[in-house]
């Protein structure tokens, strides 16, 4: 009979406060989690935007210092879209048109763990959790500043999200939470199973000699160099219910670190070999960067989670290798240690990553490889007209009032070009339709008869057009 082991939480428990509630750890650690959402909105096309991310963490990561550890988790989520009710007839049939579409949803979260020294007592010190309070304060205000929309989560919403990451179900609100049957290459969930893949394989990294935080899109000539993310192909994974990508960055002591690449440095110079050489000239390379541009030395791991159908799994997983491929990423090859992997992707459980999962590199190099996009949302306004995004799912932008405000543009006036049949008079149409929902004044000049049956639905009465008689 095979023997069981139950899977033990790696929390001592919850400390509800006025301001933050903190979740321990079974060594003392204790981090708060905070809910965001990434400030690039996918396909925007603004390279600066990149740039400005990078510059965002690159100031959380110096507020907090070493000691502190971040994680960050980006969860793609498959669901279906609601059918959404209506009070009137055509708006109800567009929702229906709609209904039951598969869409893909980003939630991110964020958290920030204060480390203990391993092996050592737990001792209590309230100047510790002030500096902590504070640093955390500081980097809401950062966040908030960026345009991340930051909100910390209270103790009902960390169990829940607790629960959300152990059952990998994001899009149903019954959670259900089952055995592990770990395997040395993935996790069995009953009919669905997950499957960890490392970015970086630390006996062998291997990794291109330079890159940014965004790549161009190939895919064809009409946007050929396009700029998205890095790891945007995960919203085209097929056959996925679930992906958690866990982002966690540790700052070491660096005078400490930079004592240890010394130290590596001259044993490497010490034997003659072509790979000690490219070793010796490797740290070279990065202690000048340190140097010059005064750049932090961080650890960092980077983990991809796939959960799906248990015959959907290897097309999804084989999907994502080769998309890391392209970028010149060959994703890490040892996968015995699934369970371990996914245990380190609870929120403030990074700190269980062994020596063998972190690579040390510079804090720019580092930010690189985290996710920054998020999907086009509805706009913050009551004047709405529904269009679709890349999924084929409704979005509603506020083509008139609010780019007014923000000083997008500077008249409402509207040009519609196209050849016959690309679909003008059906957008116009459209358009019509919603602008009369909201009671707007709508009058038309047409020879066409277009919007006729537009008119005949809403009751409007049509006028035929005058001609001038000609002259006797």
């Amino acid at each position: 009979m095979q023997k069981k082991n139950e899977f033990q939480l790696p929390y001592i428990g919850l400390d509800t406060h006025d301001d933050y509630d903190l979740l321990y750890g079974l060594n003392g650690e204790f981090s708060v989690v905070i809910s965001l959402v990434n400030p690039i909105t996918q396909y925007g096309g603004a390279t600066e935007d990149y740039q400005e991310f990078q510059s965002l963490f690159n100031n959380i990561i110096k507020i907090l210092g070493s000691g502190y550890l971040l994680q960050k988790q980006d969860i793609l989520s498959r669901s279906q879209y609601p059918d959404l009710p209506a009070k009137e007839y055509l708006q109800g049939k567009y929702n229906a048109h709609f209904a039951g579409r598969d869409r893909v949803q980003i939630s991110t979260f964020l958290t920030i763990t204060r480390q203990v020294r391993k092996g050592s007592f737990y001792q209590y010190d309230p100047g510790i959790l002030r500096d902590y309070r504070q640093a955390v304060d500081k980097v809401i205000a950062v966040l908030d500043a960026g345009g991340t929309k930051p909100r910390v989560l209270r103790e009902k919403e960390i169990s829940q999200l607790i629960k959300k990451i152990l059952s990998m179900n994001f899009s149903l609100d019954v959670l259900s939470l089952g055995n592990f049957a770990p395997s040395a290459t993935h996790i069995g969930l009953g009919d669905r199973s997950l499957r960890s893949i490392s970015l970086v394989d630390i006996d062998c990294i291997d990794l291109p000699a330079s890159f940014s935080g965004y790549t161009g899109l190939s895919d064809n000539d009409a946007v050929r160099g396009f700029p998205v993310d890095l790891l945007s192909f995960l919203l085209r994974v097929p056959g996925f219910d679930c992906i958690l990508y866990n982002q966690v960055i540790e700052v070491p002591d660096q005078a400490a670190t930079l004592r240890k690449l010394t130290l590596k440095r001259k044993r490497h110079s010490g034997i003659p070999d072509p790979a000690n050489a490219l070793c010796v000239e490797d740290i070279d390379l990065l202690l000048k960067d340190v140097a010059r541009d005064s750049q932090l030395l961080v650890n960092a791991h980077y983990n991809i989670i796939v959960c799906a159908e248990n015959e959907k799994l290897q097309p999804a997983c084989n999907f994502i290798e080769s998309a890391l491929f392209q970028l010149g990423i060959i994703p890490g090859k040892n996968t015995y240690n699934q369970l371990e992997l996914f245990r380190t992707a609870i929120p403030g459980n990074g700190v269980e990553l062994k020596g063998y999962d972190w690579f040390l590199t510079t804090c720019d190099a580092a930010l690189c490889f985290l996710y920054k996009e998020s999907l086009p949302v509805d706009d913050p306004s009551d004047f709405l007209i529904r269009f679709t995004d890349r999924q084929g799912i409704p979005v509603g932008i506020d083509l008139s009032d609010l780019m007014m405000n923000t000083g997008r543009i500077v008249n409402r006036n509207r040009f519609i070009c196209g050849p016959s049949g690309s679909g003008k008079s059906y957008f116009v149409n459209n358009l019509v339709e919603q602008y009369m929902l909201v009671n707007m004044d709508v009058v038309i000049v047409d020879v066409g008869h277009s919007y006729s049956g537009l008119c005949k639905y809403f009751g409007v009465s049509t006028s035929p057009i005058l001609k001038r008689s000609p002259s006797p």
